[in-house]
């Protein structure tokens, strides 16, 4: 009996709570609650003071859906509210109207903070009975068959995506159309039934270079440059990126393609970055690590998007090179993908831990590379080399990380670099292997120097063209490495004579990795 007294206690509580919550929409009409048997869009038309907003809705043929069976919530601004609105503008009226209807039945009871998605998919926070997304409500809850009306006394404020930012407004043309240049329509499976067939848009770009700005669910910061700002960092990229091809359109087209990539690697990060000289560091979308952030962003207006923060970059853009497009290029000496030997010559991948002779050594590995009858030789790919200057360094791992007995041991080396020519097809080459040089000479240390030994090989060595492959070329299916024919290889091997060997010099060299670092 406790139990049934306890039921229907929480029943008439359930009941009397169902009753506070709908007072206000039952007041509003009828005591029975009846619907009144017309449509959102009666409503509109029946309300002179709504006369402006009624005519956007039937110019951008929103009426036929306010008039279905399906339910809406309207919140229409008054003709006041709308007097410098362009008529003849139907992009705008369109964005207008979408930014205040939402889907479903929203009453004034709507519990404040919930948000709301509108038509346009953009989220609102619903605030209380008196207004909405910071508008003011003169009135509302008028009930329709298929949804409900409020009337606003001003327009909801329009947050553009970054996508729609830069699609109205013309200063942004320039980024706006390298982005949609890409652009392919992919059929979509899942959404089309039988004979139905249904192509979705799909741009790569999104994915490799700026993520989905176009996305009112993701969140993101993202620096928009104008078109001056555009221009001046496409003059200064373009020309590293320079590469030949016998047809000069395809060359031109490769190098335009990939200095657009190069300006969007440094310019969306994840989340709201409010405050960005507070931060340490920050990652871009594509992976770049950015420092100096207050630098970064200083010069730019920030702005608010409806999918995160907008920081407008009007005449000049700031991108750190080494950190997003002209990066230094690693090549660890133990990775086999790229690397060949000669005839006869051996290579082994050696390990090292913390009770190594040697320490410091990049990612605790190197590559012993020996000859026991002739030239130890050993070539590496170097990948996306741009068309520029570089300092090139070598980085060796001394004889003594194999024992105090081998500190003394040195070996003789020369240098080959392969890279493409920017004039026809094919590849140049540059050596150094000088006998009387000190400098490439490696080895001979005493016990106690027991560090990786840097050798810079060139200065400033400039390269005529660009060997790059971009992100989207490496996400094309139809692509593959395989299809490079010029590639930029660096061979290093030993420079000892018969005499010399096991006397003053071994056909042996420890690598642990080649740096390309970019010379401004």
């Amino acid at each position: 009996m406790k139990q049934i007294n306890k039921g229907i206690i929480c029943l008439l509580s359930g009941m009397a709570l169902f009753v506070s919550c709908n007072d206000e929409w039952d007041a509003h009409y009828d005591r029975n609650g009846s619907v009144p048997q017309v449509s959102l869009m009666d409503l509109l038309r029946n309300d002179a003071s709504l006369s402006t907003f009624t005519q956007i809705v039937e110019i951008t043929g929103t009426d036929s859906l306010l008039v279905s069976n399906q339910t809406y919530t309207v919140w229409a601004p008054v003709n006041e509210a709308l007097t410098n609105v362009d008529m003849t503008d139907r992009a705008a009226l369109e964005r207008l109207v979408k930014n205040h209807i939402a889907r479903y039945t929203n009453p004034t009871s709507t519990q404040p903070g919930k948000y709301i998605y509108m038509l346009n998919g953009k989220r609102m926070a619903y605030d209380d009975a008196e207004s909405f997304n910071g508008t003011s409500l003169e009135d509302g809850n008028e009930r329709a068959i298929n949804g409900v009306l409020h009337k606003l006394g001003d327009t909801i404020p329009y947050r553009y995506n970054f996508y729609e930012y830069l699609s109205v407004y013309p200063e942004y043309s320039k980024v706006y159309e390298f982005i949609n240049r890409f652009v392919e329509k992919r059929y979509d499976a899942s959404a089309s039934v039988g004979t139905d067939s249904v192509f979705v848009d799909y741009n790569p770009i999104y994915y490799y270079g700026i993520g989905h700005i176009d996305d009112e669910d993701s969140l993101y910061t993202m620096i928009l440059p104008d078109n001056a700002a555009w221009d001046k960092a496409y003059a200064h990229i373009s020309p590293y990126f320079t590469t030949y091809n016998a047809n000069e359109a395809v060359a031109d087209s490769i190098r335009d393609v990939q200095t657009g990539q190069a300006i969007l690697n440094g310019l969306t990060f994840r989340g709201k970055v409010d405050d960005p000289a507070s931060k340490d560091s920050l990652v871009t979308v594509t992976g770049n690590v950015i420092y100096q952030t207050g630098r970064y962003f200083a010069p730019y207006t920030k702005l608010d998007a409806s999918n995160g923060l907008m920081y407008l970059a009007e005449g000049d853009l700031i991108l750190d090179d080494t950190c997003t497009w002209n990066k230094e290029i690693l090549v660890e000496a133990e990775y086999l993908n790229g690397r060949t030997t000669s005839t006869s010559t051996s290579a082994y991948v050696r390990n090292t831990d913390v009770n190594s002779a040697v320490q410091g050594v990049s990612n605790n590995s190197y590559l012993e590379v020996t000859n026991a009858t002739g030239t130890a030789e050993v070539t590496f790919e170097i990948p996306q080399i741009l068309a520029g200057k570089y300092d090139v360094y070598v980085d060796f791992v001394p004889p003594v990380i194999d024992g105090v007995a081998l500190a003394e041991e040195k070996t003789r080396l020369e240098f080959r670099l392969v890279y493409p020519r920017a004039d026809r097809n094919g590849t140049s080459n540059i050596s150094r292997d000088d006998d009387d040089d000190p400098d490439l000479i490696i080895g001979g240390d005493s016990v106690g120097d027991n560090k990786v030994k840097t050798l810079k090989v060139w200065s400033a060595l400039e390269l005529p063209a660009a060997n790059y492959y971009d992100g989207m070329w490496f996400m094309d299916e139809n692509n593959s490495t395989d299809d490079v024919k010029v590639r930029t290889t660096l061979r290093i091997r030993t420079n000892v004579k018969a005499s010399e060997v096991n006397v003053k010099y071994r056909r042996r060299f420890r690598v642990d990795r080649i740096r390309f670092v970019p010379v401004p």
